[in-house]
């Protein structure tokens, strides 16, 4: 671990491993190289059970990776940040730590509320007892928590959730993230933590696990390509239900410059002794206006898929998909207001349409 004055800050990022939080150590270890970046991750299957999605930083000198289960492992991760503090100088925190896949949490509740629950809850708890025995970095300290729109539950045609709406989560894995969010929310107003959380649309991009949608038809796509006969698709792209699920999508790079626009403000916020304290924790949602039911969106990225590899030649979308067993609740439509991060300057800039016709170019390569 380097010394405490090598760097200005340092920053403890949490399931740094898996999709997002791998991309978002790629962009702040290298926007950053005066901050000192510590990942932990328990290394599951969504980041392939290895370090596999850490290779840009693994070696940089202001990186380092600590392989820990924030649930099992609550005595190591206590140390580290508390018992430590002289040498780690963790006054950071951006906390990506979470199961997220909704199929198999119906599959296993129990574990997704005790992993999802427990994960936050131990670094809010390290956290306090942080600030209890160092007061004055309270004027330094930040935790950043990252959720999703899901917590809102089921929105109608015209509506979109704002940072204030109600939570009203309608499978395990949201239930679990609107439950964690109310503790985050509760450490605000007991233990006056510094916290912020950031809600944001369905993201995709590269490295997604194979079992969201849009790698997931990426992928059969290209098994499709390795078949002899190009008649028939042998495994075919599943849909639940009969598709009609309306989901935003927000590419991973635009969530990341959402995300540091936040930390940016939250980290200028705790450090002004003039600014007041906000009646309650700061929320922002993060969102697109790139709206797909989930039928159209695979067949708009095999429409973009066949362009590219057979643009003479015309398919039948049908042939690609399968109709399957809806979830056991599927909400029919997400939508975020996100208006509020707009007013501090922020925008998404790259459209479904580009960012998935970027990840199938990405492929061939």
């Amino acid at each position: 671990m380097t010394t405490s004055d090598e760097y200005e800050q340092h920053v403890l990022v949490t399931g740094g491993a898996g999709f997002i939080g791998s991309h978002c150590l790629d962009f702040l270890v290298s926007k950053y190289p005066q901050y000192h970046f510590t990942c932990m991750d328990s290394l599951n299957y969504a980041s392939e059970n290895s370090k596999k999605h850490l290779q840009n930083v693994l070696g940089k000198p202001n990186f380092t990776f600590i392989k820990i289960d924030l649930v099992t492992e609550y005595s190591a991760l206590e140390k580290f940040i508390v018992d430590d503090f002289p040498n780690t100088q963790i006054t950071h925190i951006i906390n990506f730590a979470a199961e997220s896949c909704v199929d198999r949490s119906f599959q296993n509740p129990i574990f997704f509320v005790k992993n999802n629950i427990l994960c936050a809850q131990h670094l809010l708890e390290c956290s306090r007892l942080l600030l209890d025995r160092y007061p004055h970095l309270h004027r330094e300290f930040t935790f950043l928590h990252i959720s999703t729109d899901e917590v809102y539950g089921e929105q109608g045609v015209h509506e979109n959730a704002k940072e204030n709406s109600a939570l009203r989560p309608t499978n395990p894995y949201a239930a679990s993230k609107a439950a964690t969010d109310l503790i985050v929310q509760s450490y605000y107003y007991s233990y006056n933590l510094p916290v912020v959380m950031i809600r944001a649309n369905n993201i995709y991009g590269p490295r997604q696990h194979n079992e969201k949608l849009v790698p997931m038809t990426i992928n059969k796509l290209h098994l499709f390509l390795q078949q002899k006969n190009h008649d028939v698709m042998l495994d075919k792209i599943t849909i639940h239900g009969d598709g009609s699920q309306k989901r935003k999508y927000l590419h991973v790079y635009d969530f990341l410059t959402a995300l540091d626009l936040v930390w940016k403000k939250q980290r200028k916020n705790v450090s002004a002794s003039s600014t007041p304290r906000p009646a309650g924790p700061q929320v922002f949602n993060v969102g697109s206006d790139d709206e797909l039911d989930n039928y159209s969106l695979v067949k708009h990225i095999c429409n973009c898929f066949f362009k590219k590899k057979f643009p003479s030649r015309k398919f039948d979308d049908s042939q690609f998909m399968v109709f399957v067993k809806n979830r056991n609740y599927n909400d029919a439509r997400y939508s975020l207001n996100y208006d509020k991060i707009k007013q501090i300057g922020w925008m998404p800039q790259i459209s479904l349409d580009q960012g998935i016709n970027e990840l199938i170019n990405d492929t061939f390569e």
